[in-house]
């Protein structure tokens, strides 16, 4: 009974190639069915009748695998194409088998492996010939004659296993069997075409990924050539950057070495100038200063002696003179006060300059209405008067309102008399 049942169980209705849904597989599962399932000229005639074309190819030049790829995408993107398709495994496969077995899921996914493999046929006979029931093994024996009588050819006599002492098997049993040798052997010459088709596809393949390799070899050699001459010249370059760098900053240093010697070799020589300078003033001023005294001294004493011969002083004329200072009757001496303007007015004067200008200071203290002063008023500055030191240089002064002492005041250009007046004007 339980046989029975799971006899039962077991079948179903029969199956029908149209129902199966071929738009549910992916892309590669779809393209590869179609590969190991049709032959290439039935692919082609599909590509044709379906009106496929593939952008910048001709669809007589694509191999088999294009072309399954194309019919998949085609049937993906449009499931009703998949008539036509399914048409063509009728014509070749008439009906799918074992239409009425029912199985699990695991054991389709066994029986699967087990056709995909080299020794479908060989394992599927030792299962039915494994089997428990007897009805079962029995269905392996008409396989086996076939074989036999494919492999060995007909039994001697002319009887065939299976078949009663010099009895022959009826001619309906005849011509099936006839026919299924037939299919077998024409599905047997094109699997053998088919594979050598692949076979000399994945010879062609395995050239062309070679060839693609090599070259990509090559180039990633070459590349690598380039890369390490490309290494080494920047290496080169870099190393005679860092000795140029190396170069310019030591002569960059020694420039500033030899500015800083010299700038402080240039300073050193102003000091001591400046100092010497400072010192012959020093000297001279201190020199004037005696002079000064002495000859206060000495007005003193001839003052005295005036006084006590009350002799009166001889009168001359008021008014200004050819030269010197107006309203002055008599020569007298006069402290000079060297001013820090006339000491400032100093620089840019050569030495010679210099001299005469404190020869005609001292000159001036002694008497200011000596003849080579050439004492003149500023017109527009009362109390400024200029005395002249060299052709084109002029010497500054002014009575102080301390009595007996005269400001040295400035040594300029005589051509700066003018601007000198305007800036002593905005100054007071």
């Amino acid at each position: 009974m339980a046989s029975a049942r799971e006899k039962e169980k077991g079948r179903a209705a029969p199956l029908r190639v149209a129902t199966a849904p071929l738009h549910e597989l992916s892309r590669d599962e779809l393209s590869v069915f179609l590969y190991v399932a049709l032959l290439p000229e039935e692919t082609r005639a599909l590509v044709k009748e379906l009106g496929l074309t593939v952008p910048g190819f001709r669809t007589e030049a694509l191999g088999d695998v294009e072309r399954c790829d194309v019919i998949a995408d085609e049937i993906l993107l449009h499931p009703a194409s998949a008539e036509l398709v399914l048409g063509a495994l009728a014509k070749a496969f008439e009906s799918p088998p074992l239409p009425r077995l029912s199985m699990e899921p695991a054991e389709w996914e066994e029986l699967l492996r087990l056709c995909g493999s080299d020794s479908a046929l060989a394992a599927a006979l030792w299962r039915a010939l494994s089997d428990r029931d007897a009805k079962v093994r029995q269905a392996a024996a008409p396989v086996l004659d076939d074989l036999a009588r494919h492999y060995y050819g007909p039994p001697e006599g002319g009887a065939e296993g299976g078949a009663g002492e010099g009895e022959e098997p009826p001619p309906e049993e005849a011509a099936d069997l006839e026919r299924s040798l037939e299919r077998a052997e024409a599905r047997l010459r094109e699997s053998e075409a088919r594979a050598a088709e692949r076979a000399g596809e994945a010879r062609r393949k395995a050239e062309e990924q070679r060839e693609k390799l090599q070259s990509a070899l090559r180039e990633a050699r070459a590349g690598e050539s380039r890369a390490a001459e490309e290494a080494a010249r920047a290496r080169e370059d870099a190393s005679e950057a860092r000795r140029e760098s190396a170069r310019l900053r030591s002569e960059l240093e020694a420039i500033r070495a030899s500015d800083a010697s010299v700038e402080a070799q240039r300073l050193r020589s102003e000091a001591r100038d400046l100092g010497g300078r400072v010192h012959a003033l020093e000297a001279r001023l201190e020199r004037v200063l005696r002079r000064g005294e002495e000859l206060e001294a000495e007005l003193s004493r001839s003052r005295a002696g005036e006084d006590a011969k009350a002799q009166p002083p001889i009168p001359e004329p008021a008014g200004e003179g050819a030269e010197g200072e107006p309203g002055e009757s008599e020569a007298t001496f006069l402290l000079p006060v060297y001013t820090r303007e006339f000491y400032d007015s100093l620089d840019g004067w050569d030495r010679r300059i210099q001299r005469a200008a404190f020869k005609q200071a001292h000159l001036l203290a002694l008497d200011h209405r000596h003849p080579s002063l050439r004492a003149l008023p500023l017109e527009g500055l009362p109390g400024y008067y200029r005395v002249r030191v060299a052709t084109d240089v002029r010497l500054i002064y002014r009575r102080a309102e301390r009595q007996n002492t005269v400001e040295v005041l400035s040594l300029i250009d005589r051509e700066d008399l003018d601007r000198y007046i305007r800036q002593a004007k905005t100054r007071g």
